[in-house]
C-alpha cells in the first residue's frame, strides 16, 4: 500500500508555528552588549557624520570584529535606527512620571538626553536628513508634541481630534522645535552648573507659550497659575 502523502495543511503546520513563535527573550547581558556597542557607534557617527562613517570603524572603537556587530545590527542603517528608537525610548521612559510644574518635564528629558548624549543629538540635528530616519525624527518631535498638547489643556485631556482648533498643530510645531533644539543645544554646549537657569528658562518659554496659546485659540482650558518646577532649588 503506498504511503500517505502528506496534505498541504500538514506540510504548512510546522512552518507556520515556527513563524508565529515569539522570539527568544534577549538576556540582560546581550541588552547590555548591545547598548555598548549603541552608545561607541553614536559616538563615531557624531564624529565622523552619518555618512561618512563606517561600520568598520564602529566595530574598531568597539574592539571588536564586524561579524560580533553585524551579529547585531546587520546594517548600518539598522543601527543608526537602534540608536534614534533608544534616544526616544529614554524620553519616554521620563514622560511617564508626575508632571510637576513649568520646567519639570525639560529636567527630566534633560536627565534622559544625558544618558545618551551622542544619540540624542545626533537625533535632533541629523535624524531628518535622510529619508531612511525621517521616521524616526518624526517620532521625536511627536513625543515632544504630546507632551505640549497636553499641557494646553491640563489638567483634562486633550479634546478628540476632531473638537480640537483648526490652528492648533500650526502653534504646536514652532514650539517642538524650539523644546528639541533647545535641549540638544544644553546637552551639547551647557554648563551643567547651570542647569537650573535653563530649565527656568525654558519653564517661562513654555508658560507664556501656553497663555498666548491658549487665548488665541480661544481654549476651555483652565487658567491657573501652575509654578515653575523649583526640584533643584530644593534643600
Amino acid at each position: 500500500m503506498p504511503a500517505c502523502r502528506p496534505t498541504r495543511s500538514s506540510t504548512l503546520t510546522k512552518p507556520l508555528t515556527a513563524a508565529n513563535d515569539p522570539a527568544p527573550p534577549v538576556t540582560e547581558r546581550e541588552a547590555e552588549r548591545r547598548e555598548q556597542f549603541m552608545r561607541v557607534a553614536a559616538g563615531v557617527f557624531r564624529q565622523h557624520g552619518l555618512a561618512r562613517a563606517t561600520m568598520e570603524q564602529v566595530a574598531a572603537a568597539a574592539g571588536v570584529t564586524k561579524v560580533v556587530l553585524y551579529r547585531r545590527f546587520p546594517s548600518k542603517d539598522a543601527l543608526i535606527l537602534a540608536i534614534f528608537a533608544e534616544a526616544v525610548r529614554r524620553l519616554k521612559l521620563q514622560d511617564a512620571k508626575p508632571w510637576t510644574g513649568y520646567g519639570g518635564g525639560m529636567r527630566r528629558a534633560l536627565a534622559a538626553a544625558r544618558s545618551f548624549e551622542d544619540g540624542f543629538i545626533l537625533l535632533v540635528r541629523h535624524g531628518d536628513q535622510n529619508p531612511a530616519y525621517q521616521a524616526s525624527h518624526a517620532a521625536l518631535r511627536l513625543r515632544t508634541g504630546l507632551r505640549l498638547r497636553s499641557l494646553l489643556w491640563y489638567p483634562d485631556p486633550p479634546p478628540p481630534r476632531g473638537q480640537r482648533p483648526g490652528l492648533l498643530e500650526l502653534s504646536l510645531e514652532p514650539m517642538i522645535s524650539f523644546c528639541n533644539d533647545a535641549l540638544a543645544y544644553w546637552v551639547e554646549k551647557g554648563d551643567p552648573a547651570k542647569d537650573e537657569l535653563f530649565i527656568r528658562w525654558c519653564g517661562e518659554m513654555i508658560r507664556a507659550w501656553r497663555h498666548n496659546a491658549a487665548q488665541l485659540l480661544d481654549l476651555d482650558s483652565p487658567e491657573q497659575e501652575w509654578p515653575l518646577d523649583t526640584e533643584g532649588l530644593l534643600p
